[in-house]
């Protein structure tokens, strides 16, 4: 195990993944306090900072498989983090008229503003990828061919054989789709 230590969170995850419960062992033991002390700041309650950190670890491990990192481990967990209180309090209000909607800021959860800006960047990344996989394939592949390759309409339209209309046709439906999944992530990040 002391060989494991060393490794990157990253790696560990990696790990993880390939169901090494020791490696899920030593992220555990890495974030475990820090997240208790994290959400026992928002939720002044201990059994349910542990409650909601346990649900982190859990669902970590339940959905190892799906999860593809992108960036940094700790931002994914400390995205799991903001749900897991944000689930609780909504139960909360559900149960009690005593506690205001204005408690239930995800902003408000102490993370350094790095890192909310990074786990804000890597959340809206995601999103425009999974956004534009989800364009029809013309217009992906045009897209793609614009913004990844940096080529113009008329070299798109000249490789596919079809005509400029058509590529400024489909690059303008495709900027419209992202445009929109991106005012909607918008106001998603700012509840």
């Amino acid at each position: 195990m002391a060989h494991k230590d060393g490794k990157s969170d990253e790696e560990l995850f990696f790990l993880v993944q390939q169901e090494d419960s020791i490696a899920f062992s030593i992220l555990y033991d890495r974030y475990w306090q820090h997240l208790i002390k994290k959400s026992l700041h928002k939720l002044q309650d201990q059994s349910d900072a542990e409650e909601v950190v346990q649900n982190v670890f859990v669902n970590l491990w339940k959905w190892k498989a799906n999860i593809a990192l992108k960036g940094h481990l700790k931002y994914y967990i400390y995205t799991m983090l903001r749900h897991e209180i944000f689930r609780l309090l909504e139960i909360r209000v559900r149960e009690s008229s005593h506690l205001q909607l204005d408690e239930l800021s995800l902003n408000s959860i102490p993370l350094d503003h790095a890192d909310m800006q990074h786990m804000e960047y890597l959340e809206l990344q995601d999103q425009i990828t999974h956004v534009i996989d989800g364009l029809p394939e013309k217009c992906r592949l045009i897209f793609k061919m614009s913004r990844e390759e940096g080529m113009t309409a008329k070299q798109i339209a000249e490789q596919l054989d079809i005509s400029h209309r058509t590529v400024e046709t489909q690059l303008r439906k495709a900027i419209r789709v992202l445009k929109n999944a991106i005012q909607r992530l918008q106001v998603l990040l700012f509840l």
